[in-house]
């Protein structure tokens, strides 16, 4: 008699960093949440045989029911072994829930996708199938359109999770929640109130060992195209008509497809990082890591600014930058709200609300007060909550929650086909002014916050804020 059910992650890349670094420590969190699915198997599998054991890092209770498997993604023998592997165990089991997990370099995807079509692995005939891309989703739109039409071919969209790790953090999530559930936010959110809004994703990490991946890819790509426009969404769209996973993906689609044409020469900046010395050690330029071209005109930094054209955003600017060996480690949004006409200060003070998405988690109001023992003389203070202080591991792993959401076909978190071609479609102009040298390449020295001209975006009294590691240490100056 067949036992009831067994739930499989099929790994490709097993042996690959990222499966190493995230996968593997995301499985044992979920583990020790007794939160894993009953009767877990994984199959690790990579280009070669290999001697020793992959599944080294993960909980004993995990590990006895791991399996290696020499599987090259364009060797289609490769395939028909795992095929065969796959059917023993639905040979044992009534209802078999499969996950691909594609941790591997791009250039695998296409090949990996069609040998599971043509092996039939996609069919769903005694259990869920499902598939799991890391981005990049493509390298263009073109690009795009090719590994959306091959997916198609054999997976339903509701199969597919193109995972995005920025959507799994539970402050980002948070971002829809904070707007539409309190009425002093969400009355607020629109264009008669709102003066500006600055997205900032700044790392202060130079590329470590990913020189040859990212001098291909450059912040645009890396950054942009994806977790920054994401967050762009989940600022501006409109609230879902209902709560599910359908209704939030299009209000996000329809953001961008709201977005005016990015005006290249004028509202973007791109910078690379120079080596410079701080008093604490030496930075190397970005040139001088291993796998960049000596002569690389790729970008670290890119700032822009963009518009929405719909009734509530109207003329609002957004701003956005990202950049590598900035000052310090911080992703955070800011709204601007417009100055306050009053007859209590000449200065006409306006009030600004941060969400702090990583680290020091938070939210925080920047508000006016008047100046104990001066009628009039106006100060601003801070009203602040962290998500510390609700208490320890209240921030859950991001990839733990997009594992569990794929388990349960929870697609909410993760990228839509029409999404990508159409961030693809605002960052594909950007790519060929750079291809054609219409847009300049500034440097900046390592350990500040880009280029100086990236203030010109704002062509008036207005500026980015700098944040510190502390949510609250805006402004201070950050060391390396």
């Amino acid at each position: 008699m067949k036992k009831d059910s067994c739930n499989i992650i099929i790994i490709f890349g097993a042996t690959g960093d990222l499966t190493k670094r995230k996968l593997f420590p995301s499985l044992n969190g979920i583990y020790n949440s007794k939160n894993l699915p009953d009767n877990l198997r994984i199959i690790g599998c990579g280009r070669k045989d290999i001697e020793g054991d992959i599944f080294v890092d993960l909980h004993e209770n995990i590990s006895k029911s791991c399996e290696y498997l020499k599987v090259d993604p364009s060797d289609k023998d490769d395939f028909i072994s795992l095929s065969k592997k796959v059917k023993e165990i639905e040979n044992i089991y009534n209802n078999v829930n499969i996950i691909y997990y594609l941790s591997t370099p791009p250039s695998a995807y296409l090949p990996i996708i069609n040998n599971l079509i043509s092996n039939n692995l996609n069919k769903e005939d005694i259990g869920f199938k499902r598939i799991i891309i890391e981005k990049p989703f493509g390298n263009d739109l073109d690009s795009s359109k090719e590994l959306n039409k091959v997916l198609s071919t054999g997976f339903n969209e509701s199969q597919i999770f193109r995972i995005d790790h920025y959507l799994g953090k539970e402050t980002v999530q948070n971002l829809l929640v904070s707007r539409f559930t309190n009425f002093m936010f969400n009355a607020l959110w629109d264009r008669n109130n709102i003066s500006y809004i600055e997205i900032t994703a700044a790392e202060s990490i130079g590329i470590k060992d990913r020189g040859e991946y990212y001098d291909k890819s450059g912040a645009i790509k890396d950054m942009f195209q994806n977790h920054l426009l994401e967050l762009l969404c989940l600022v501006a769209m409109e609230e879902p008509k209902v709560k599910t996973a359908e209704s939030i993906r299009n209000e996000k689609v329809n953001v961008l497809n709201n977005i005016r044409k990015i005006n290249c020469i004028d509202d973007v900046i791109r910078g690379q990082y120079l080596a410079s010395e701080s008093s604490i050690k030496k930075f190397k330029s970005y040139k001088e890591n291993k796998g960049v071209e000596k002569n690389s005109k790729t970008e670290t930094f890119f700032a822009c600014k963009l518009f929405i054209d719909n009734d509530r955003w109207k003329d609002v600017p957004f701003f956005i930058r990202t950049g590598k060996r900035l000052p310090t480690k911080v992703t955070e949004i800011v709204v601007n709200f417009k100055k306050n006409n009053n007859i209590f200060s000449s200065q006409n003070q306006n009030n600004t609300l941060i969400f702090r998405l990583q680290p020091d988690e938070g939210m925080l109001v920047k508000f006016n007060l008047k100046k104990p023992g001066h009628k009039s003389e106006i100060i601003s203070k801070n009203l602040e909550f962290h998500y510390k202080k609700l208490g320890k591991n209240v921030i859950n792993n991001a990839y733990e929650t997009l594992i569990l959401d794929v388990f349960k076909g929870d697609t909410m978190l993760f990228s839509r086909s029409d999404f990508v071609e159409k961030a693809w479609g605002i960052v594909d102009p950007i790519s060929k002014k750079i291809e054609s040298n219409k847009i300049k390449l500034y440097g900046y020295k390592a350990g500040t916050w880009g280029p100086q001209k990236c203030n010109d975006l704002f062509r008036n009294e207005n500026n980015w804020r700098y944040p510190c590691k502390n949510l609250v240490n805006d402004g201070e100056i950050c060391e390396l």
